[in-house]
């Protein structure tokens, strides 16, 4: 009898069953991967992780230096839940830029963004959702794409500051200021922009007789009162995709527009009188 309870406080003792084997043909639950290829052609040349994709990066930003130029881009190719690929794209766009962002569930959506909304990580013109490699095909002709401005490539405008200089004092409009003034349409163009009228007055300047404006590469402009007429001569600033203020007196010529007095990358008005 002793023996036989040793034995049963043995078996009480063992240790239990293990757990029954996974039902074929079941797989492991993983998370899933959010890291998107970028390719050169069939060429890889980044990978960009989750972390990156939620700060709304350019796609021209993450390709190699020398093939960041738009106008040389001759198909982007989305490869994901619905592939797609788009042709010519600065052609097709012209005045959209492409970024990658987070989409609904986290994973990497593809863009086409006016550029003040992609500032404001806003709403894309075209988008495509579930992207895991996306497929850059470059002209190698260097002649293309060179009336972008730089190497290509564009800067973030929330880091835009615009200089307001007056005989008061300066103000200084920043970018995330500047993105958030509602904007017009180009005079009989295509986009929008802000009169400069708009930007003076988000400056605290409604009266002025003549100014200055200068770019970032110390070009300047003189200008007075008789450039400003809503009916015939509109100055004008409009975020080109370089991610840049760009300058252009738009005339009333017959039924049309025509612009002058380009200025790429302002960075400063000057009120002299």
């Amino acid at each position: 009898m002793f023996v036989l309870a040793l034995a049963l406080i043995a078996c009480g003792k063992a240790d239990p069953k293990p757990a029954p084997p996974p039902p074929a043909g079941s797989a492991a639950v993983t998370a899933p991967s959010h890291d998107l290829a970028i390719f050169l052609g069939d060429q890889k040349v980044a990978t960009v992780p989750a972390a990156d994709v939620a700060k709304w990066p350019r796609l021209d930003t993450l390709m190699p230096p020398d093939d960041r130029r738009l106008g040389r881009w001759e198909e982007i190719a989305l490869v994901g839940t619905t592939p797609q690929s788009i042709h010519a794209p600065s052609s097709t766009y012209p005045e959209l830029v492409p970024a990658v962002f987070p989409g609904a569930d986290g994973s990497p959506s593809f863009g086409m963004f006016d550029p003040v909304e992609l500032g404001k990580h806003g709403t894309p013109a075209v988008r495509t959702d579930g992207v895991k490699e996306i497929h850059v095909k470059v002209n190698q002709d260097q002649s293309r794409g060179q009336h972008e401005q730089g190497g290509g490539g564009g800067t973030d405008p929330n880091q835009l500051k615009l200089s307001v200089k007056t005989p008061k004092g300066e103000q200084v409009i920043d970018g995330k200021t500047l993105l958030a003034i509602p904007r017009e349409n180009v005079p009989g163009g295509q986009g929008e922009g802000w009169a400069l009228t708009t930007l003076l007055k988000a400056a605290g300047v409604t009266e002025f007789q003549t100014l200055v404006l200068n770019d970032a590469n110390g070009l300047a402009l003189n200008l007075d009162k008789s450039a400003f007429d809503p009916k015939t001569s509109i100055p004008f600033v409009k975020l080109n995709r370089s991610g840049v203020l760009r300058f252009r007196i738009y005339k009333k010529q017959g039924e049309g527009w025509t612009s002058s007095g380009d200025l790429r990358g302002l960075v400063a008005i000057e009120i002299t009188k």
